[in-house]
């Protein structure tokens, strides 16, 4: 009976260190898995930087080209009210233009910066629909 328990009991010991080696494992390489996918995410993020420097030359080009147009509508080269309100709306456009190309450049500027949020918000999606699946699998759907 003795011998049986201890067999048993070395049995049990023997289980949970494999298991345990198992999850070491495992947990061994999804970190390697991770840290290769941020470096790799990083990379693909400064891609982006010379597309932030084409943004920042457009802009100036718009700026200018703002500036020209209200020089013209401030001379009085406009010889009719047509051409002074097509002049107007050319500027409206122009300004909206930079406005949204301001935003773009924002964006982007954010993106090359601090990666780290985007790769973090990657992960937590990932992860969740993971979970998701997991769930579905098991047939334990989450009440809606």
């Amino acid at each position: 009976m003795a011998k049986t328990l201890k067999d048993l009991l070395l049995a049990v010991l023997n289980a949970t260190l494999i298991l345990i080696a198992l999850c070491l494992f495992l947990g061994w390489k999804l970190a390697s898995t991770v840290d290769d996918i941020t470096v790799k995410f990083a990379e693909k993020v400064q891609i982006v930087a010379p597309l932030k420097e084409d943004v920042q030359g457009i802009r100036g080009e718009l700026t200018a080209l703002r500036s020209d147009l209200s020089s013209l509508q401030l001379s009085g080269t406009a010889a009719d009210s047509a051409t002074a309100r097509k002049l107007s709306e050319a500027l409206e456009k122009l300004n909206g233009l930079e406005n949204n190309l301001q935003a773009a450049q924002a964006r982007i500027a954010e993106l090359t910066e601090a990666p780290d949020q985007l790769i973090n918000t990657a992960i937590e999606n990932s992860a969740d629909i993971v979970a998701n699946r997991i769930i579905a699998i098991r047939g334990c759907e989450p009440a809606s």
